[in-house]
Protein backbone atom coordinates (compact mmCIF):
# COMPACT_ATOMS: atom_id res chain seq x y z
CA UNK A 1 0.00 0.00 0.00
CA UNK A 2 2.75 2.07 0.86
CA UNK A 3 4.02 1.68 -2.57
CA UNK A 4 0.81 2.62 -4.16
CA UNK A 5 0.83 5.34 -2.34
CA UNK A 6 4.09 6.58 -3.62
CA UNK A 7 3.04 5.98 -6.84
CA UNK A 8 -0.25 8.28 -6.52
CA UNK A 9 1.35 11.49 -4.92
CA UNK A 10 0.06 14.50 -6.40
CA UNK A 11 2.72 15.54 -9.61
CA UNK A 12 2.72 19.64 -8.46
CA UNK A 13 -0.32 21.96 -8.08
CA UNK A 14 -1.65 24.62 -10.51
CA UNK A 15 -1.46 28.18 -11.07
CA UNK A 16 -4.24 30.05 -12.40
CA UNK A 17 -4.13 33.67 -14.38
CA UNK A 18 -6.43 35.49 -16.27
CA UNK A 19 -6.50 38.71 -17.91
CA UNK A 20 -8.38 41.16 -19.18
CA UNK A 21 -11.73 39.13 -19.05
CA UNK A 22 -14.41 40.40 -20.29
CA UNK A 23 -18.24 39.17 -20.74
CA UNK A 24 -21.15 40.25 -22.37
CA UNK A 25 -24.39 39.72 -22.99
CA UNK A 26 -27.65 40.38 -25.32
CA UNK A 27 -30.68 41.48 -23.59
CA UNK A 28 -34.35 41.68 -25.24
CA UNK A 29 -36.27 44.16 -24.14
CA UNK A 30 -39.96 44.98 -24.57
CA UNK A 31 -40.13 47.57 -27.42
CA UNK A 32 -36.61 47.32 -28.78
CA UNK A 33 -37.23 43.61 -30.30
CA UNK A 34 -35.12 44.52 -33.02
CA UNK A 35 -32.56 46.55 -31.26
CA UNK A 36 -31.19 44.54 -28.29
CA UNK A 37 -29.02 45.89 -25.93
CA UNK A 38 -25.38 44.48 -25.23
CA UNK A 39 -25.03 44.52 -20.93
CA UNK A 40 -21.50 43.98 -20.49
CA UNK A 41 -21.13 41.77 -16.95
CA UNK A 42 -17.53 41.69 -16.61
CA UNK A 43 -15.01 44.74 -17.71
CA UNK A 44 -11.67 43.56 -18.13
CA UNK A 45 -11.11 41.81 -14.96
CA UNK A 46 -7.27 40.03 -14.19
CA UNK A 47 -5.86 38.24 -11.10
CA UNK A 48 -4.22 34.81 -10.40
CA UNK A 49 -5.26 31.73 -8.02
CA UNK A 50 -2.43 29.82 -6.48
CA UNK A 51 -2.02 26.79 -5.97
CA UNK A 52 -2.44 25.10 -2.39
CA UNK A 53 -5.01 28.15 -1.78
CA UNK A 54 -8.28 27.93 -1.12
CA UNK A 55 -9.70 31.51 -3.57
CA UNK A 56 -13.24 33.02 -2.81
CA UNK A 57 -14.56 35.23 -5.20
CA UNK A 58 -17.26 37.58 -3.85
CA UNK A 59 -19.66 40.10 -4.63
CA UNK A 60 -23.32 41.57 -4.95
CA UNK A 61 -25.79 39.36 -7.35
CA UNK A 62 -25.11 40.57 -11.01
CA UNK A 63 -20.98 41.30 -10.24
CA UNK A 64 -20.27 38.41 -12.55
CA UNK A 65 -18.84 35.80 -9.94
CA UNK A 66 -20.55 32.75 -11.82
CA UNK A 67 -19.62 34.19 -15.46
CA UNK A 68 -15.99 34.76 -14.10
CA UNK A 69 -16.13 31.07 -12.82
CA UNK A 70 -17.64 29.36 -15.91
CA UNK A 71 -15.08 31.07 -17.90
CA UNK A 72 -11.93 30.37 -15.81
CA UNK A 73 -13.17 26.63 -15.81
CA UNK A 74 -13.76 26.57 -19.11
CA UNK A 75 -17.39 25.37 -18.60
CA UNK A 76 -18.60 28.22 -20.83
CA UNK A 77 -16.89 30.40 -23.39
CA UNK A 78 -19.21 31.93 -26.00
CA UNK A 79 -19.84 36.02 -25.17
CA UNK A 80 -16.20 35.97 -23.54
CA UNK A 81 -12.65 37.60 -24.42
CA UNK A 82 -10.11 37.35 -22.56
CA UNK A 83 -6.64 35.04 -21.91
CA UNK A 84 -6.30 32.32 -19.35
CA UNK A 85 -3.09 31.04 -18.51
CA UNK A 86 -2.20 27.77 -16.66
CA UNK A 87 1.24 27.64 -14.91
CA UNK A 88 2.69 30.17 -17.61
CA UNK A 89 1.46 28.77 -20.18
CA UNK A 90 -1.87 29.27 -22.23
CA UNK A 91 -4.95 27.35 -21.43
CA UNK A 92 -5.41 24.10 -23.95
CA UNK A 93 -9.33 23.91 -22.62
CA UNK A 94 -9.31 20.12 -23.60
CA UNK A 95 -6.38 19.35 -21.56
CA UNK A 96 -6.93 21.43 -18.16
CA UNK A 97 -10.82 19.82 -18.30
CA UNK A 98 -8.62 16.67 -17.12
CA UNK A 99 -7.49 18.45 -14.40
CA UNK A 100 -10.20 20.29 -12.88
CA UNK A 101 -13.97 19.39 -11.63
CA UNK A 102 -16.69 21.96 -11.70
CA UNK A 103 -19.05 21.63 -8.53
CA UNK A 104 -22.71 23.20 -8.96
CA UNK A 105 -24.55 25.38 -6.27
CA UNK A 106 -27.69 22.85 -7.58
CA UNK A 107 -26.03 19.70 -5.95
CA UNK A 108 -26.87 17.97 -9.30
CA UNK A 109 -26.39 14.29 -7.80
CA UNK A 110 -28.64 11.22 -9.31
CA UNK A 111 -31.18 11.17 -6.18
CA UNK A 112 -32.04 7.09 -6.62
CA UNK A 113 -28.65 6.17 -5.97
CA UNK A 114 -27.67 5.80 -2.83
CA UNK A 115 -24.41 7.43 -1.04
CA UNK A 116 -22.31 4.44 -1.90
CA UNK A 117 -23.37 3.68 -5.26
CA UNK A 118 -22.99 7.23 -6.24
CA UNK A 119 -19.35 6.64 -5.17
CA UNK A 120 -19.37 3.48 -6.95
CA UNK A 121 -20.36 3.89 -9.87
CA UNK A 122 -17.93 7.46 -9.83
CA UNK A 123 -14.64 4.88 -9.28
CA UNK A 124 -15.87 2.93 -12.24
CA UNK A 125 -16.36 5.67 -14.40
CA UNK A 126 -13.24 7.28 -13.67
CA UNK A 127 -11.21 4.22 -13.83
CA UNK A 128 -13.26 2.72 -16.94
CA UNK A 129 -13.67 -0.42 -15.06
CA UNK A 130 -16.45 -2.65 -14.91
CA UNK A 131 -15.38 -4.28 -11.40
CA UNK A 132 -13.82 -2.51 -8.39
CA UNK A 133 -10.65 -4.03 -6.80
CA UNK A 134 -10.27 -3.89 -3.26
CA UNK A 135 -7.89 -0.44 -3.27
CA UNK A 136 -10.81 1.32 -4.71
CA UNK A 137 -13.53 0.19 -2.52
CA UNK A 138 -10.91 0.94 0.47
CA UNK A 139 -10.51 4.43 -1.25
CA UNK A 140 -13.97 5.08 -1.40
CA UNK A 141 -14.53 4.34 2.38
CA UNK A 142 -11.81 6.74 3.46
CA UNK A 143 -13.24 9.66 1.33
CA UNK A 144 -16.65 9.10 3.04
CA UNK A 145 -15.09 8.73 6.39
CA UNK A 146 -13.13 12.17 5.99
CA UNK A 147 -16.47 13.62 4.53
CA UNK A 148 -18.46 12.77 7.62
CA UNK A 149 -20.67 10.27 5.26
CA UNK A 150 -20.17 6.83 6.10
CA UNK A 151 -23.31 6.46 8.27
CA UNK A 152 -25.32 7.65 5.36
CA UNK A 153 -23.55 5.13 2.51
CA UNK A 154 -26.75 3.63 1.96
CA UNK A 155 -28.97 6.92 1.89
CA UNK A 156 -31.10 7.85 -1.38
CA UNK A 157 -28.91 11.08 -2.49
CA UNK A 158 -32.28 12.31 -2.59
CA UNK A 159 -32.80 11.87 1.06
CA UNK A 160 -29.92 13.74 2.02
CA UNK A 161 -29.66 16.77 3.87
CA UNK A 162 -28.73 20.05 1.95
CA UNK A 163 -25.02 19.85 3.58
CA UNK A 164 -24.87 16.46 2.87
CA UNK A 165 -25.42 16.51 -0.72
CA UNK A 166 -23.08 19.42 -1.06
CA UNK A 167 -20.38 16.88 0.73
CA UNK A 168 -21.00 14.26 -1.25
CA UNK A 169 -21.20 16.34 -4.85
CA UNK A 170 -17.38 17.10 -3.42
CA UNK A 171 -17.05 13.03 -2.72
CA UNK A 172 -17.94 11.93 -6.16
CA UNK A 173 -15.12 14.38 -7.55
CA UNK A 174 -12.34 13.91 -5.28
CA UNK A 175 -12.44 9.78 -6.79
CA UNK A 176 -9.98 11.37 -9.21
CA UNK A 177 -7.99 13.77 -7.27
CA UNK A 178 -8.62 17.04 -9.40
CA UNK A 179 -5.55 19.33 -9.06
CA UNK A 180 -7.99 22.54 -9.65
CA UNK A 181 -11.23 22.69 -8.03
CA UNK A 182 -14.28 24.90 -8.53
CA UNK A 183 -17.05 25.56 -6.72
CA UNK A 184 -20.40 27.68 -7.53
CA UNK A 185 -21.79 29.15 -3.93
CA UNK A 186 -20.90 26.32 -1.96
CA UNK A 187 -22.28 27.42 1.27
CA UNK A 188 -25.43 28.90 -0.16
CA UNK A 189 -28.59 27.20 1.18
CA UNK A 190 -26.90 25.67 4.41
CA UNK A 191 -26.86 26.44 7.50
CA UNK A 192 -24.05 27.86 9.67
CA UNK A 193 -22.58 24.68 10.93
CA UNK A 194 -22.87 22.96 7.79
CA UNK A 195 -21.26 26.26 5.95
CA UNK A 196 -18.30 26.30 8.44
CA UNK A 197 -17.56 22.61 7.97
CA UNK A 198 -17.66 22.96 4.19
CA UNK A 199 -15.31 25.93 3.89
CA UNK A 200 -13.30 24.22 6.25
CA UNK A 201 -13.07 21.21 4.37
CA UNK A 202 -11.96 23.67 0.77
CA UNK A 203 -9.51 25.10 3.54
CA UNK A 204 -7.82 21.38 3.83
CA UNK A 205 -8.55 20.45 0.09
CA UNK A 206 -6.19 23.38 -0.49
CA UNK A 207 -3.60 22.21 1.79
CA UNK A 208 -3.13 19.39 0.46
CA UNK A 209 -2.09 21.50 -2.98
CA UNK A 210 -4.86 21.60 -4.82
CA UNK A 211 -6.22 25.03 -6.52
CA UNK A 212 -9.51 26.18 -4.57
CA UNK A 213 -11.92 28.46 -6.59
CA UNK A 214 -15.01 29.14 -5.57
CA UNK A 215 -17.79 31.80 -5.66
CA UNK A 216 -19.27 33.25 -1.95
CA UNK A 217 -22.82 35.01 -1.80
CA UNK A 218 -22.73 35.94 1.55
CA UNK A 219 -19.48 34.65 4.12
CA UNK A 220 -19.31 35.11 7.55
CA UNK A 221 -16.67 36.77 9.29
CA UNK A 222 -15.29 33.29 10.89
CA UNK A 223 -15.58 31.78 7.38
CA UNK A 224 -13.96 34.96 5.21
CA UNK A 225 -10.60 33.91 7.22
CA UNK A 226 -10.74 30.80 6.56
CA UNK A 227 -9.72 31.74 2.71
CA UNK A 228 -6.47 32.57 1.98
CA UNK A 229 -6.96 34.56 -0.87
CA UNK A 230 -10.42 36.84 -2.18
CA UNK A 231 -11.31 38.49 -5.30
CA UNK A 232 -14.12 41.01 -5.13
CA UNK A 233 -15.85 42.24 -7.78
CA UNK A 234 -18.09 45.22 -8.26
CA UNK A 235 -21.81 45.66 -9.05
CA UNK A 236 -20.03 46.99 -12.64
CA UNK A 237 -18.34 43.57 -13.24
CA UNK A 238 -14.63 45.26 -12.31
CA UNK A 239 -12.39 44.26 -9.82
CA UNK A 240 -12.19 46.03 -6.35
CA UNK A 241 -9.72 43.69 -4.14
CA UNK A 242 -7.30 41.14 -5.11
CA UNK A 243 -5.40 39.82 -1.85
CA UNK A 244 -4.99 38.16 1.16
CA UNK A 245 -7.89 37.98 3.31
CA UNK A 246 -6.39 39.27 6.05
CA UNK A 247 -5.28 42.08 4.59
CA UNK A 248 -8.72 43.08 3.74
CA UNK A 249 -9.45 45.93 6.39
CA UNK A 250 -5.82 46.87 6.05
CA UNK A 251 -6.67 47.55 2.37
CA UNK A 252 -10.15 49.20 2.65
CA UNK A 253 -8.52 51.71 5.52
CA UNK A 254 -5.68 52.96 2.83
CA UNK A 255 -8.33 54.29 0.84
CA UNK A 256 -10.56 55.89 3.76
CA UNK A 257 -13.08 53.21 4.28
CA UNK A 258 -12.46 51.98 8.22
CA UNK A 259 -14.89 48.83 8.67
CA UNK A 260 -16.40 49.56 11.94
CA UNK A 261 -16.10 47.25 14.69
CA UNK A 262 -17.55 43.91 14.88
CA UNK A 263 -18.91 44.69 11.51
CA UNK A 264 -18.08 41.67 8.89
CA UNK A 265 -15.40 42.67 6.49
CA UNK A 266 -17.50 40.88 4.02
CA UNK A 267 -20.68 42.63 4.26
CA UNK A 268 -18.82 45.90 4.31
CA UNK A 269 -16.95 45.22 1.05
CA UNK A 270 -20.56 44.80 -0.22
CA UNK A 271 -22.03 47.41 1.28
CA UNK A 272 -19.31 49.76 0.26
CA UNK A 273 -19.35 48.40 -3.40
CA UNK A 274 -23.28 48.60 -3.35
CA UNK A 275 -22.59 52.62 -2.37
CA UNK A 276 -24.12 52.73 0.73
CA UNK A 277 -21.24 55.14 1.60
CA UNK A 278 -20.73 56.73 -1.50
CA UNK A 279 -19.27 55.60 -4.98
CA UNK A 280 -16.04 54.44 -4.08
CA UNK A 281 -16.03 52.09 -6.92
CA UNK A 282 -14.01 53.58 -9.23
CA UNK A 283 -11.60 54.12 -6.63
CA UNK A 284 -10.95 50.75 -5.76
CA UNK A 285 -10.91 49.46 -9.23
CA UNK A 286 -7.89 52.17 -10.14
CA UNK A 287 -6.18 51.33 -6.82
CA UNK A 288 -6.40 47.53 -7.50
CA UNK A 289 -5.92 48.22 -11.11
CA UNK A 290 -8.82 46.03 -11.89
CA UNK A 291 -7.66 43.04 -10.74
CA UNK A 292 -3.56 43.28 -11.70
CA UNK A 293 -2.31 44.91 -8.56
CA UNK A 294 -0.06 42.62 -6.58
CA UNK A 295 0.33 44.72 -3.95
CA UNK A 296 -2.25 42.81 -1.45
CA UNK A 297 -1.40 39.36 -2.18
CA UNK A 298 2.43 39.04 -1.37
CA UNK A 299 2.24 37.09 1.74
CA UNK A 300 3.71 33.92 1.42
CA UNK A 301 1.64 30.96 1.90
CA UNK A 302 2.35 28.57 4.92
CA UNK A 303 1.53 24.76 4.42
CA UNK A 304 -0.85 23.54 7.04
CA UNK A 305 0.34 19.55 8.39
CA UNK A 306 -1.39 18.99 10.89
CA UNK A 307 -3.05 15.88 11.38
CA UNK A 308 -6.73 16.62 9.50
CA UNK A 309 -5.40 17.84 6.92
CA UNK A 310 -2.61 14.95 6.52
CA UNK A 311 -5.57 12.35 6.41
CA UNK A 312 -7.24 14.66 3.75
CA UNK A 313 -4.08 14.46 1.51
CA UNK A 314 -3.44 10.42 1.79
CA UNK A 315 -7.21 9.78 0.98
CA UNK A 316 -6.91 11.43 -2.92
CA UNK A 317 -5.41 9.83 -5.50
CA UNK A 318 -5.55 10.34 -9.58
CA UNK A 319 -5.81 7.61 -11.70
CA UNK A 320 -4.89 7.33 -15.43
CA UNK A 321 -7.81 7.54 -17.63
CA UNK A 322 -8.71 4.91 -19.87
CA UNK A 323 -11.21 5.71 -22.18
CA UNK A 324 -12.88 2.15 -22.66
CA UNK A 325 -16.35 2.41 -24.80
CA UNK A 326 -17.92 -0.73 -24.05
CA UNK A 327 -16.89 -0.38 -20.36
CA UNK A 328 -18.71 3.22 -20.02
CA UNK A 329 -21.68 1.87 -22.06
CA UNK A 330 -21.61 -1.45 -19.68
CA UNK A 331 -21.44 1.22 -16.23
CA UNK A 332 -23.68 3.61 -17.81
CA UNK A 333 -26.79 0.84 -18.79
CA UNK A 334 -26.10 -0.57 -15.38
CA UNK A 335 -26.97 2.77 -13.31
CA UNK A 336 -29.64 3.37 -15.86
CA UNK A 337 -31.34 0.24 -14.71
CA UNK A 338 -31.10 0.79 -10.81
CA UNK A 339 -32.06 4.17 -10.91
CA UNK A 340 -35.58 3.23 -13.53
CA UNK A 341 -35.57 0.63 -10.64
CA UNK A 342 -36.60 3.04 -7.90
CA UNK A 343 -38.10 5.97 -10.61
CA UNK A 344 -40.43 4.06 -12.15
CA UNK A 345 -43.20 6.15 -12.82
CA UNK A 346 -42.07 7.44 -16.10
CA UNK A 347 -42.12 3.86 -16.85
CA UNK A 348 -45.41 3.19 -16.12
CA UNK A 349 -46.81 5.95 -17.75
CA UNK A 350 -44.99 5.45 -20.72
CA UNK A 351 -46.76 2.09 -20.86
CA UNK A 352 -50.13 2.86 -19.46
CA UNK A 353 -51.05 5.74 -21.74
CA UNK A 354 -50.58 3.79 -25.25
CA UNK A 355 -52.54 0.47 -23.61
CA UNK A 356 -55.23 3.57 -22.38
CA UNK A 357 -55.33 4.90 -25.76
CA UNK A 358 -55.78 1.36 -27.30
CA UNK A 359 -58.69 0.25 -25.42
CA UNK A 360 -60.41 3.39 -26.35
CA UNK A 361 -59.80 3.08 -29.87
CA UNK A 362 -61.05 -0.87 -29.81
CA UNK A 363 -64.06 -0.22 -28.07
CA UNK A 364 -65.71 2.24 -29.72
CA UNK A 365 -63.71 0.69 -33.31
CA UNK A 366 -64.87 -3.01 -32.34
CA UNK A 367 -64.32 -5.05 -35.05
CA UNK A 368 -65.07 -2.67 -37.75
CA UNK A 369 -61.67 -4.41 -40.20
CA UNK A 370 -63.97 -7.21 -40.73
CA UNK A 371 -66.68 -5.37 -42.78
CA UNK A 372 -66.54 -3.73 -46.05
CA UNK A 373 -68.93 -1.48 -45.14
CA UNK A 374 -66.89 0.62 -42.78
CA UNK A 375 -63.57 0.12 -44.44
CA UNK A 376 -63.37 4.46 -44.80
CA UNK A 377 -63.76 4.47 -41.33
CA UNK A 378 -61.25 1.41 -40.45
CA UNK A 379 -58.84 3.85 -42.59
CA UNK A 380 -59.52 7.09 -40.27
CA UNK A 381 -58.96 4.48 -37.10
CA UNK A 382 -55.34 3.49 -38.80
CA UNK A 383 -54.49 6.88 -39.27
CA UNK A 384 -55.37 8.11 -35.68
CA UNK A 385 -53.61 4.87 -34.35
CA UNK A 386 -50.37 6.20 -36.26
CA UNK A 387 -50.88 9.59 -34.82
CA UNK A 388 -50.98 8.51 -31.32
CA UNK A 389 -47.62 6.72 -31.64
CA UNK A 390 -46.44 9.91 -32.77
CA UNK A 391 -47.01 12.19 -30.76
CA UNK A 392 -46.58 9.88 -27.27
CA UNK A 393 -43.11 9.44 -28.95
CA UNK A 394 -42.14 13.11 -29.71
CA UNK A 395 -43.40 14.43 -26.33
CA UNK A 396 -42.18 11.67 -23.99
CA UNK A 397 -38.87 12.54 -24.93
CA UNK A 398 -39.02 16.07 -24.91
CA UNK A 399 -39.92 16.10 -21.77
CA UNK A 400 -37.69 13.75 -20.43
CA UNK A 401 -33.92 14.36 -22.05
CA UNK A 402 -33.95 17.87 -20.83
CA UNK A 403 -34.50 16.97 -17.45
CA UNK A 404 -31.14 14.62 -17.76
CA UNK A 405 -29.54 17.31 -19.55
CA UNK A 406 -27.85 19.67 -16.65
CA UNK A 407 -26.42 16.46 -14.82
CA UNK A 408 -25.21 14.87 -18.00
CA UNK A 409 -23.54 18.11 -19.00
CA UNK A 410 -22.00 18.50 -15.69
CA UNK A 411 -20.84 14.94 -15.75
CA UNK A 412 -19.27 15.08 -19.27
CA UNK A 413 -17.55 18.76 -18.19
CA UNK A 414 -15.97 16.73 -15.04
CA UNK A 415 -14.91 13.62 -17.59
CA UNK A 416 -16.77 11.09 -16.35
CA UNK A 417 -17.58 9.34 -19.69
CA UNK A 418 -17.32 10.40 -23.55
CA UNK A 419 -20.50 11.65 -24.95
CA UNK A 420 -20.29 8.68 -27.51
CA UNK A 421 -21.00 6.01 -24.35
CA UNK A 422 -23.99 8.41 -23.20
CA UNK A 423 -25.75 8.91 -25.91
CA UNK A 424 -25.47 5.35 -26.79
CA UNK A 425 -26.67 4.26 -23.51
CA UNK A 426 -29.56 6.89 -23.85
CA UNK A 427 -30.62 4.93 -27.56
CA UNK A 428 -31.04 1.30 -26.33
CA UNK A 429 -32.12 1.60 -22.82
CA UNK A 430 -34.84 3.94 -24.11
CA UNK A 431 -35.25 0.98 -27.10
CA UNK A 432 -36.96 -1.47 -25.30
CA UNK A 433 -39.43 0.65 -23.42
CA UNK A 434 -40.52 2.04 -27.27
CA UNK A 435 -40.80 -1.43 -28.81
CA UNK A 436 -43.43 -2.49 -25.58
CA UNK A 437 -45.48 0.41 -25.19
CA UNK A 438 -45.64 0.36 -29.17
CA UNK A 439 -46.27 -3.85 -29.26
CA UNK A 440 -48.91 -3.44 -26.43
CA UNK A 441 -50.86 -0.86 -28.05
CA UNK A 442 -50.58 -2.37 -31.53
CA UNK A 443 -51.81 -6.01 -30.48
CA UNK A 444 -54.76 -4.40 -28.53
CA UNK A 445 -55.63 -1.92 -31.90
CA UNK A 446 -55.13 -5.09 -34.27
CA UNK A 447 -57.67 -7.55 -32.78
CA UNK A 448 -59.92 -5.57 -30.61
CA UNK A 449 -60.72 -3.74 -34.40
CA UNK A 450 -60.53 -6.80 -36.35
CA UNK A 451 -57.56 -6.72 -38.27
CA UNK A 452 -56.87 -10.16 -40.58
CA UNK A 453 -55.64 -12.58 -38.52
CA UNK A 454 -52.87 -13.06 -40.05
CA UNK A 455 -49.09 -13.10 -38.91
CA UNK A 456 -47.08 -11.20 -41.25
CA UNK A 457 -49.88 -8.68 -41.68
CA UNK A 458 -49.60 -8.08 -37.97
CA UNK A 459 -45.63 -7.95 -38.14
CA UNK A 460 -45.83 -5.37 -40.80
CA UNK A 461 -47.94 -2.82 -39.10
CA UNK A 462 -46.23 -3.09 -35.96
CA UNK A 463 -42.65 -2.63 -37.80
CA UNK A 464 -43.82 0.35 -39.34
CA UNK A 465 -45.52 1.79 -36.19
CA UNK A 466 -42.19 1.05 -34.61
CA UNK A 467 -40.29 2.91 -37.26
CA UNK A 468 -42.17 5.64 -37.42
CA UNK A 469 -42.54 6.22 -33.26
CA UNK A 470 -38.49 5.99 -33.46
CA UNK A 471 -38.23 8.70 -36.01
CA UNK A 472 -41.12 10.52 -34.03
CA UNK A 473 -38.52 9.88 -30.77
CA UNK A 474 -36.01 11.36 -32.41
CA UNK A 475 -37.36 14.77 -33.77
CA UNK A 476 -38.86 15.16 -30.07
CA UNK A 477 -34.91 14.63 -28.56
CA UNK A 478 -33.46 16.96 -31.14
CA UNK A 479 -36.20 19.91 -30.56
CA UNK A 480 -35.36 19.61 -26.46
CA UNK A 481 -31.60 20.04 -27.25
CA UNK A 482 -32.30 22.99 -29.42
CA UNK A 483 -34.75 24.46 -27.33
CA UNK A 484 -34.14 24.15 -23.55
CA UNK A 485 -37.85 25.72 -22.40
CA UNK A 486 -40.28 23.09 -22.38
CA UNK A 487 -43.22 25.36 -24.02
CA UNK A 488 -40.93 26.27 -26.85
CA UNK A 489 -40.36 22.59 -27.05
CA UNK A 490 -43.61 21.64 -27.60
CA UNK A 491 -44.59 24.65 -29.95
CA UNK A 492 -41.86 23.48 -32.28
CA UNK A 493 -43.00 19.93 -32.12
CA UNK A 494 -46.54 20.26 -32.80
CA UNK A 495 -45.73 23.17 -35.61
CA UNK A 496 -43.23 20.11 -37.55
CA UNK A 497 -45.75 17.11 -37.09
CA UNK A 498 -48.90 18.90 -37.37
CA UNK A 499 -48.14 20.42 -41.24
CA UNK A 500 -47.28 16.60 -41.61
CA UNK A 501 -50.23 15.30 -40.81
CA UNK A 502 -52.08 17.41 -43.38
CA UNK A 503 -49.75 15.52 -46.02
CA UNK A 504 -50.27 11.92 -44.79
CA UNK A 505 -52.82 11.10 -47.29
CA UNK A 506 -55.91 10.28 -45.22
CA UNK A 507 -57.76 13.56 -44.34
CA UNK A 508 -56.22 15.37 -47.32
CA UNK A 509 -56.25 12.24 -50.33
CA UNK A 510 -53.45 12.84 -52.58
CA UNK A 511 -55.67 13.62 -55.81
CA UNK A 512 -57.52 15.94 -53.98
CA UNK A 513 -54.41 18.20 -53.27
CA UNK A 514 -53.56 20.77 -56.08
CA UNK A 515 -50.26 19.83 -57.81
CA UNK A 516 -47.97 22.89 -56.71
CA UNK A 517 -47.95 20.27 -53.58
CA UNK A 518 -47.90 17.07 -54.81
CA UNK A 519 -44.28 16.62 -53.83
CA UNK A 520 -44.92 16.84 -50.54
CA UNK A 521 -46.62 13.55 -50.18
CA UNK A 522 -43.14 11.71 -51.44
CA UNK A 523 -41.32 13.46 -48.56
CA UNK A 524 -43.71 13.03 -45.81
CA UNK A 525 -42.55 10.72 -43.38
CA UNK A 526 -46.10 10.03 -42.52
CA UNK A 527 -47.99 9.28 -45.77
CA UNK A 528 -44.97 6.75 -46.16
CA UNK A 529 -45.83 5.22 -42.78
CA UNK A 530 -49.67 5.50 -43.83
CA UNK A 531 -48.95 3.74 -47.18
CA UNK A 532 -46.92 0.69 -45.69
CA UNK A 533 -49.60 0.16 -42.68
CA UNK A 534 -52.27 0.19 -45.62
CA UNK A 535 -50.52 -2.19 -47.51
CA UNK A 536 -50.30 -4.27 -44.70
CA UNK A 537 -54.06 -4.22 -44.38
CA UNK A 538 -55.70 -4.25 -47.31
CA UNK A 539 -52.09 -5.18 -49.91
CA UNK A 540 -51.02 -8.65 -50.66
CA UNK A 541 -53.97 -9.71 -52.64
CA UNK A 542 -56.06 -9.49 -49.77
CA UNK A 543 -59.89 -11.15 -51.16
CA UNK A 544 -62.81 -9.63 -50.89
CA UNK A 545 -64.34 -7.93 -47.58
CA UNK A 546 -68.00 -9.40 -46.42
CA UNK A 547 -70.49 -6.57 -46.98
CA UNK A 548 -74.19 -6.93 -45.73
CA UNK A 549 -75.11 -4.30 -48.83
CA UNK A 550 -75.79 -5.47 -52.57
CA UNK A 551 -73.06 -3.51 -54.00
CA UNK A 552 -70.02 -2.65 -51.64
CA UNK A 553 -67.76 -0.61 -53.04
CA UNK A 554 -65.15 -0.26 -50.62
CA UNK A 555 -65.63 -3.95 -50.33
CA UNK A 556 -62.57 -4.48 -52.57
CA UNK A 557 -59.15 -4.06 -51.05
CA UNK A 558 -57.74 -2.99 -53.78
CA UNK A 559 -60.47 -0.01 -54.68
CA UNK A 560 -59.30 0.82 -51.03
CA UNK A 561 -55.85 1.68 -51.61
CA UNK A 562 -56.81 3.03 -55.04
CA UNK A 563 -58.90 5.68 -53.41
CA UNK A 564 -56.47 7.03 -51.14
CA UNK A 565 -54.15 7.23 -54.21
CA UNK A 566 -51.59 4.35 -52.38
CA UNK A 567 -51.92 1.27 -54.85
CA UNK A 568 -48.57 1.18 -55.39
CA UNK A 569 -46.90 -1.16 -52.63
CA UNK A 570 -43.70 0.37 -51.43
CA UNK A 571 -43.17 -0.82 -47.96
CA UNK A 572 -39.99 -1.97 -47.78
CA UNK A 573 -38.96 1.15 -49.73
CA UNK A 574 -40.95 3.53 -46.77
CA UNK A 575 -39.76 1.60 -44.21
CA UNK A 576 -36.09 2.12 -45.57
CA UNK A 577 -36.82 5.71 -46.01
CA UNK A 578 -38.28 6.46 -42.37
CA UNK A 579 -35.26 4.19 -41.19
CA UNK A 580 -32.33 6.54 -42.93
CA UNK A 581 -34.49 9.80 -41.64
CA UNK A 582 -34.37 8.46 -38.10
CA UNK A 583 -30.59 7.91 -38.21
CA UNK A 584 -30.14 11.19 -39.55
CA UNK A 585 -32.40 12.92 -36.86
CA UNK A 586 -30.10 10.52 -34.42
CA UNK A 587 -26.95 11.81 -36.26
CA UNK A 588 -27.65 15.53 -35.90
CA UNK A 589 -28.89 15.28 -32.70
CA UNK A 590 -25.50 14.15 -31.40
CA UNK A 591 -23.54 16.39 -33.77
CA UNK A 592 -25.70 19.51 -32.18
CA UNK A 593 -25.80 18.01 -28.50
CA UNK A 594 -21.39 17.70 -29.13
CA UNK A 595 -21.66 21.14 -29.99
CA UNK A 596 -23.74 22.69 -27.30
CA UNK A 597 -21.42 21.02 -24.49
CA UNK A 598 -17.96 21.84 -26.36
Amino acid sequence: MEERDELLADSGGIDVQFSDVSYSVTVWTPGKIFSPEKKQILKNVSGTFHKKQACAIIGCSGSGKSSLLNFISGYKTCGYRGDIIINGQPRNRKQFMKQLSYIMQDDNLQPHLTVLESMEIASKLRNCTVQLDIYHKILIKRILDNLKLSEKENTLAGKLSGGERRRLSIAVELIRNPKVMFFDEPTTGLDVVSANYVVSMLRDLANCGKTIICTIHQASASQLEMFNTLYILSPTGQCIYRGQSSSLISYLSSVGLQCPLHHNPADFIIEVSSGEYGDHNETLVKYINNGKSNDWNNEKYIENTDVKTQNHCSNYSQYKRISTFFNELRILINRTLIISSRDSDFIRVRIFVPLLMSFLFGSVYLNIGKSGLFTRDNVIMLYFSMMTIVYLSAYSMSIKFPMELLLMRLEYFNQWYSLRSYYTCVTLMDLPLQIISTGLFCIVIYFMTGQPFELFRFLMVFLMLIVTGLMSQATGMLVAILFKNFLINTIVISSIILPMTIFAGIMLRINDTPKIYSWIYDVSMLKHSMQGILHAIYGFKRSALPCPEIYCYNGSPELVLKDVSMSDNIFWTSIGYITAVFLILKFCTYVVLKHKLS
